[in-house]
């Protein structure tokens, strides 16, 4: 990833970051420790430059609590607005899935989206659960069999930029209609997505695609959102750091790191940075050999990256993908809308 050009940058600091309480007990936020792959990749990340952490790495069970508690926050303007707008085009968008629909979300995250639509559709037969911790799918879909016992309801544990190979259709499913909700579109990156729509073409063949896609272009708003007052990002942010270290047993000394939003000055790029407070040296043991990674003070690691855009630039891409373009719903004041896409026939 190349590093961001001239920036808005603004960190925890001066925000008064705090702890906020997880959805779940903490008991239940164990964790697995990570893959010898994933630390080959987390180590190759790290002495990359810029340095990075895979993204993938701050969504684990309790990473996915802290964000979803982030996106509650008042600053977090998307989820909200994504629901009201859900909500006053839930009507439309069920007619359009049509009768006995299987619904896939790439990025299940809360799952508060495909709540509404298998509220509103007509007799939805399936619902299958995409996410990268299999921990926290496990606890989401475990909640959502108890409050609809008769659906037919599948996890898959990936990304929509690795997406594992879907269940055979299923026998009573008129066609499947697949779900990116919240950020999941923003996170792809730009020359990524066209590759990414391809495939969903082929998997969504003769069913339909729904988009949430953040148009906001403003920095001020943007740095609002990913740098709450309540501090909710930021310990989303350093508990993927944490994690990470945890699993090479490097212990992370309070404050060695703080939470950093950079803004591209369009608006149209959001990066969550961790800005190193004082020189350090990380002691990371992989596979027999030790590597020392020294930071100096003022150095950030990347850690996730947001691509904003518009509904027109998406479905020029969709189009090119074999998808065919239909409506947008969107909020008044244009800041998050969600796009209609028909895959090709079958």
């Amino acid at each position: 990833m190349a590093p961001v050009g001239p920036i808005h940058q603004w960190n925890s600091a001066r925000r008064g970051a705090a702890k906020a309480p997880l959805p779940w007990p903490s008991s239940a936020l164990h964790g697995a420790s990570v893959s010898e792959e994933m630390q080959g990749q987390v180590l190759r990340a790290l002495q990359a430059q810029p340095r990075q952490l895979p993204w993938t790495c701050l969504f684990d069970l309790q990473g996915s609590a802290l964000y979803e508690l982030a996106t509650e926050s008042p600053d977090y303007f998307l989820a909200r607005t994504e629901l009201s707008v859900l909500h006053e085009h839930a009507g439309d968008i069920a007619r359009r899935m049509g009768p006995c629909p299987e619904l896939i979300e790439y990025g299940a995250g809360a799952m508060r989206v495909v709540r509404r639509l298998i509220e509103e559709a007509d007799q939805p037969v399936r619902y299958v659960a995409m996410d990268t911790s299999e921990q926290h799918l496990q606890a989401r879909v475990s909640g959502l069999q108890h409050d609809y016992p008769h659906l037919d309801i599948q996890a898959l544990a990936g990304d929509l930029t690795r997406p594992p190979a879907l269940p055979a259709a299923h026998p009573d499913a008129a066609r499947r209609i697949g779900l990116i909700g919240g950020a999941g579109w923003s996170r792809i990156p730009v020359e990524a997505r066209l590759t990414a729509l391809q495939g969903l073409a082929t998997a969504l063949r003769g069913g339909a695609l729904l988009i949430t896609v953040d148009q906001v272009l403003d920095p001020a708003l943007q740095e609002r959102a990913y740098n709450d007052a309540q501090g909710r990002m930021a310990e989303f942010n350093l508990n993927g750091l944490r994690r990470c270290l945890r699993d090479f047993a490097q212990p992370l000394r309070s404050g060695s790191f703080q939470h950093q939003v950079s803004v591209d000055t369009s608006g149209s790029k959001v990066v969550l940075q961790l800005g190193c407070a004082r020189p350090l040296t990380l002691e990371l043991q992989h596979q027999g050999q030790l590597t020392a990674i020294s930071l100096q003070a003022g150095e950030a690691i990347q850690t996730l990256q947001m691509h904003l855009g518009t509904c027109g630039e998406l479905q020029a891409l969709a189009r090119r993908a074999g998808f065919a373009p239909g409506p947008c719903w969107q909020d008044r004041l244009a800041r998050v809308a969600l796009c209609w896409l028909e895959a090709p026939p079958l």
